[in-house]
Parts: C-alpha cells; structure tokens; sequence
C-alpha cells in the first residue's frame, strides 16, 4: 500500500519518471513489513519525511535555475549542497517524530526511519542528477541520525534527572 500511494503521489509530483524508482520502494517496504516491530514503527515515522519531498519544487533544490528554465539546456546549474541542506533540514524535521525507545532498539529504529525516508525520497531523485539526489539522500540520512542521537541524548539526562 506505501509503494503504491507513493508511487501515485509522486507521478502527480514529479512525473512518470519516478515510476522507475516503485519496484526498490516495493522491496524496502515489503522488508520493513515482514521484519516489523521497531523497524515499522520508525519506518513509519521516516515516511513522512519522504512524501514531504516529494512535494519540493525543483526550484528549491536547484535555486540558480529559473522557474520556467529547461533543465536539459545548459542553462541551468547544479546545486548538490542545496539539495543537502534540505535534506538535512527534513531529516533533522523528524526530531519531533523520533519514537521514544529503549536503548536496545534505538539502532533499529533509527534504520527504519532512514529506510522509510529513503525509500520515498528515491522517487523525487528521479527529476535530479545524481550529485543532486546523493545530496538529498545524504542530507536526509544525517538528519536522521542526528535527530535519534539528540532523543538519546536527552533521554539519557532524563534519566539521569530521575535518578
């Protein structure tokens, strides 16, 4: 049902380009469903994430291009750090979705989310070159370990206020 959702939002969003990219969102999510538990439930949160960039303009993600320019001219440039920031800024986004977990299945879920993430966020890459959309992916990955290494961070001073 993820794969297919997506793949519908992103034809509207990006184009029938992306359908290229349904069969490795189908594997990643049909994974992420039979291991289940931890995996699903951070997964789910990194979903979010990823249909948010879906929903980015081009023009976001390469800001020295026109809005009307035609990206096969060479008339437009290339921005991979632009794509990172943004990257970066959605990942570090799902701090506030960042489960509360025992230490044991942090890992976990912090795989499930860049999983999840990533599985959506290949289907925007397919409108970018391949500096652009390693950069998003990238970005999104270090947000997402930096957002599970701030939770456990906090969640060990919270304990450590208990004590």
């Amino acid at each position: 049902m993820v794969a297919a959702a997506s793949a519908a939002v992103a034809v509207v969003a990006v184009g029938p380009d992306a359908l290229v990219w349904v069969p490795v969102t189908l594997l990643v999510w049909v994974f992420i469903e039979w291991r289940g538990t931890w995996l699903l439930r951070g997964a789910r949160r990194g979903l979010l994430a990823g249909l948010a960039t879906l929903a980015l303009p081009l023009s976001v993600l390469r800001p020295c291009c026109r809005v009307d320019a035609d990206m096969s001219s060479g008339t437009c440039c290339t921005m991979p750090g632009a794509c990172v920031a943004v990257g970066a800024l959605l990942g570090l986004s799902l701090a506030l979705l960042v489960p509360r977990v025992s230490d044991e299945h942090r890992a976990t879920t912090a795989i499930g989310m860049v999983l999840g993430v990533g599985s959506v966020a290949a289907l925007r890459c397919s409108a970018l070159l391949f500096g652009e959309a390693a950069g998003l992916i990238g970005g999104l990955v270090a947000g997402v370990v930096a957002a599970n290494l701030a939770r456990a961070w906090m969640d060990r001073g919270q304990l450590g206020a208990r004590s």
